[in-house]
């Protein structure tokens, strides 16, 4: 084979008007596109048209289900019942659910107080930096299979506005339920105010007084004005009775029976000396004397 033959199997021209193709190397690889699916050669004025191979699957087969891994269960602490209104006396119960891997804690427990620390807790917050000030005490030092359901109580709790979050140490991390809040009222008390007395009297002449003993249902066998020359101001304690005081009984229409309560009295006292007079109803309940406040009148 001639130089000339061997030159024309390398290198072929081909003529066509203004348009020449020339091919001295193999064809290259098409380019992917992200023109429509699409595929190119480089120097290429138009696309050809991706082919996808068939699937190899038959009509009848379907694919094989992927089963999705489940995510790792994240420890958490929720509160699921506490209380909402309690008397003072009453117990209060907390509910609570340690969520999350299975595992032992040592720490669990109801934070409260009555300074609200609202917002979420991450697990770095620690309870000093917490502004509650009590806890259960009985989830605090043990050994618990967690995921659990805790049960505790408290008790002896004063009037006010309590805010609280269940908490459990898990891993050394703090974690945290959200805030929820509940409220202590006083016991109901009995009192006893009076509500009609007399003014300016003549002497010998007739006091008309009406009192209201009021508070939880109760009874009592003595209630009274009682009353003098000389004045005791201020709040009377529960334990002082007549006998510390300088009143006498003035009314003596209920000293004697049984009467429940609340109840509105009506009762009346002649007075013959003239004079200021200073005066108290006074009701005796479940072993404690309940006074009104001090008021006068006046016989001239």
């Amino acid at each position: 084979m001639n130089k000339a033959f061997a030159f024309l199997a390398i290198s072929v021209i081909v003529t066509t008007g203004a348009i020449v193709w020339i091919r001295t190397s193999a064809v290259p690889l098409p380019i992917v596109s992200s023109v429509l699916g699409e595929t190119s050669f480089p120097n290429q004025t138009h696309f050809d048209t991706l082919i996808v191979p068939p699937s190899t699957l038959s009509p009848t087969q379907s694919p094989m289900p992927i089963t999705p891994t489940p995510a790792p269960q994240a420890s958490a602490v929720t509160i699921i019942d506490g209380p909402g209104e309690l008397v003072e006396g009453d117990v209060g119960t907390f509910t609570w659910h340690v969520g999350g891997p299975p595992k032992t804690i040592h720490t669990t427990t109801i934070y409260y107080g009555t300074t609200s620390a609202r917002g979420a807790f991450d697990d770095y917050v620690t309870p000093g930096d917490a502004r509650y000030t009590y806890q259960l005490k009985d989830f605090l030092q043990g050994d618990y299979a967690v995921p659990l359901r805790f049960v505790g109580s408290i008790n002896q709790l004063v009037p006010g506005t309590y805010f609280y979050r269940a908490y459990a140490l898990i891993d050394g991390k703090h974690y945290w339920s959200g805030e929820r809040t509940f409220i202590v009222a006083p016991i109901p008390k009995h009192g006893i105010t009076i509500i009609d007395r007399p003014g300016t009297l003549s002497p010998g002449g007739n006091a008309a007084f009406t009192w209201d003993v009021y508070g939880p249902a109760a009874t009592t066998g003595f209630t009274t004005i009682v009353g003098g020359k000389q004045s005791l101001p201020g709040i009377l304690d529960p334990s002082v009775d007549i006998p510390k005081t300088p009143y006498a009984v003035l009314v003596q229409d209920f000293t004697n029976g049984t009467y429940t309560v609340p109840l509105r009295f009506i009762g009346n006292a002649n007075v013959a000396e003239s004079g200021v007079y200073y005066f108290r109803a006074l009701a005796f309940i479940n072993g404690k004397n309940i006074w009104s406040d001090e008021y006068s009148f006046t016989v001239e």
